[in-house]
């Protein structure tokens, strides 16, 4: 039982900035390279995630950057291979955390931004539309419009933060001893 929590560890960077030194595991890199594919079952790749999840976090963890598409059309999701990579990696992320989450505010104004936009990324934790929008708001990196799978994308600012969240998470808690339990509502984790 320690051995798994020395190699967890050795994973873990001191800061949220740093860059990540996972241990090499080619079974979990294949099924990240997968998530999202077309042609591969998002099922059996979190699955394999789910069956070594320190290894699968950090990796998924290290994958995670700063992307500048806004929206994503569900039917042209493969033009856009880079972004939803990453929202596929914080997919699995929620998936592998028990549905953790995190949000930030931004300091764009939604105002400016296109009406759809602004209606799926301005709402409460449980999905409810802001009724005003306050610049202490917090916003999630992404959110799915289930119907059309068209996903709207967090300002940079906010997508920073968020990814700096997760890192911390993996320092502070995902890395020392965390319970990996997977997200049983695909609302939360893919949505």
């Amino acid at each position: 039982m320690i051995l798994p929590f020395l190699v967890a560890v050795r994973l873990v960077s001191a800061s949220p900035n740093e860059s990540l030194h996972c241990e090499p595991n080619v079974r979990v890199s294949h099924a990240i390279a997968a998530l999202g594919q077309s042609n591969s079952s998002p099922a059996d790749q979190l699955s394999i995630l789910a069956s070594e999840p320190i290894a699968a976090v950090c990796q998924l963890l290290r994958s995670l950057h700063v992307v500048h598409d806004t929206h994503i059309v569900g039917y042209e999701q493969e033009r856009h291979v880079n972004t939803m990579r990453v929202i596929w990696a914080l997919r699995a992320l929620r998936y592998l955390a028990d549905c953790q989450d995190f949000r930030a505010s931004t300091a764009e104004n939604p105002a400016k931004w296109e009406k759809l936009r602004r209606e799926w990324l301005l709402r409460d934790e449980h999905g409810a539309p802001l009724k005003s929008w306050k610049s202490t708001d917090r916003v999630p990196f992404f959110a799915t419009w289930m119907s059309r799978d068209s996903v709207f994308i967090a300002p940079p600012d906010a997508q920073g933060d968020i990814i700096t969240q997760w890192r911390r998470w993996y320092r502070d808690t995902g890395s020392r001893g965390f319970r990996f339990q997977t997200c049983n509502s695909v609302d939360r984790w893919y949505f």
